[in-house]
């Protein structure tokens, strides 16, 4: 084969890829949307289950809403969406330290919800480039030691954590 049949085959093929490319990086989004919405099925499911409006209604409606809660909790289960991030043995061990520090402010909102959520708005500000001064350096450090579909997740997950705190406190 000639150089220039050579360079049009590789051309070929090399478009071919880019196109699959393109397509799993898009399949990667959609699931990971799907995920994201699975989650926020159970989230409004839990919020329904902990609704002090159950308070106003009467034992046979609490069991009719919990039951139907129970079907849609159980429906969810039948779904499983599992996108894998590839992660150098660095980014596992900054996400390991992220979540271990987390953790702690899960554990510190059992004693301490004040200190709990200021720790929570710490992390936040670290994820942010213009409130780096307000931040957790070590944990702005892990930050950006992970890969960025992780970052992602972490700046959702503390979000998420913080509404959480922030709900509890007016109850």
């Amino acid at each position: 084969m000639d150089d220039d049949g050579h360079h049009r085959s590789k051309q070929y093929l090399t478009s071919i890829l880019d196109h699959a490319e393109m397509l799993i990086e898009n399949i990667r989004k959609e699931a990971l949307k799907m995920a994201e919405d699975l989650e926020n099925v159970y989230s409004s499911v839990e919020d329904v289950r902990n609704s002090e409006l159950l308070d106003q209604l009467s034992d046979v409606d609490k069991e009719d809403i919990n039951q139907f809660a129970n079907r849609i909790i159980d429906r969810c289960e039948t779904v499983n969406i599992n996108v894998l991030t590839t992660r150098s043995e660095s980014q596992q061990n900054c996400l390991e330290e992220i979540n271990t520090m987390i953790d702690r402010i899960v554990n510190t909102f059992r004693d301490d919800p004040d200190n709990a959520k200021a720790m929570c708005q710490s992390y936040i500000a670290s994820c942010s480039p213009l409130e780096n001064e307000l931040g957790c350096k070590v944990f702005e450090t892990a930050v950006l030691g992970c890969t960025l579909d992780d970052q992602k997740r972490v700046i959702k997950r503390l979000q998420g954590l913080l509404d959480y705190i922030m709900g509890s406190k007016d109850k």
